[in-house]
């Protein structure tokens, strides 16, 4: 038969076990180690950030507009990036108000898109006959939004690519 001594049991007994009371110290140290630390978040960085990101979006809605599709996917994308520039630059991953802000942003950054890319369809059609600049056809774009058709066709595609950002903005809301 072999020597089976070795193979005992290693678990300590109740003598060996350490005192509870002297836990107290190690589990404050170590539930402290698991607590998460609050996140510091710079708003306005943040802010900066959403604006700036949303610009990108704002970019890339006028340019597809100008291929004549409709750029309500680039709402969708705008949202999604100006929420991305947020947290990048405000150092937190997930806020309420970072998701307001970024909301924000990208709605000035739609209406602005869409207003230059009106302006822009304004001085395509008028730049040979009126020798305008098209710094001209965007002074010219509030007489043409007077227009009920140009209204309607203006908002129409605010619309679209507001319900697009709302998918995403609500899709980052819920998984708040």
């Amino acid at each position: 038969m072999e020597n089976h001594e070795n193979d005992r049991n290693e678990t300590p007994t109740y003598h060996e076990m350490p005192d509870p009371s002297s836990w107290q110290g190690q589990t404050s140290q170590y539930s402290s180690a698991l607590q998460p630390e609050p996140v510091h978040e710079n708003v306005i960085a943040g802010a900066v950030g959403a604006f700036l990101f949303a610009l990108i979006g704002g970019i890339l809605y006028f340019i597809v507009y100008q291929f004549g599709f409709i750029a309500g996917i680039c709402g969708l994308i705008t949202v999604i990036l100006s929420m991305f520039g947020y947290q990048l630059f405000s150092g937190n991953k997930s806020s309420l108000k970072g998701t307001v802000i970024a909301i924000i942003m990208s709605i000035l950054s739609i209406v602005l898109a869409e207003y230059l890319s009106l302006s822009y369809v304004i001085y395509d059609l008028y730049k040979t006959d009126l020798s305008i600049t098209f710094f001209d056809a965007v002074q010219m774009t509030p007489d043409f939004l007077a227009e009920s058709e140009v209204m309607i066709a203006f908002l129409k595609d605010l619309g679209i690519a507001f319900v697009l950002g709302a998918i995403a903005s609500a899709g980052r809301i819920r998984r708040r």
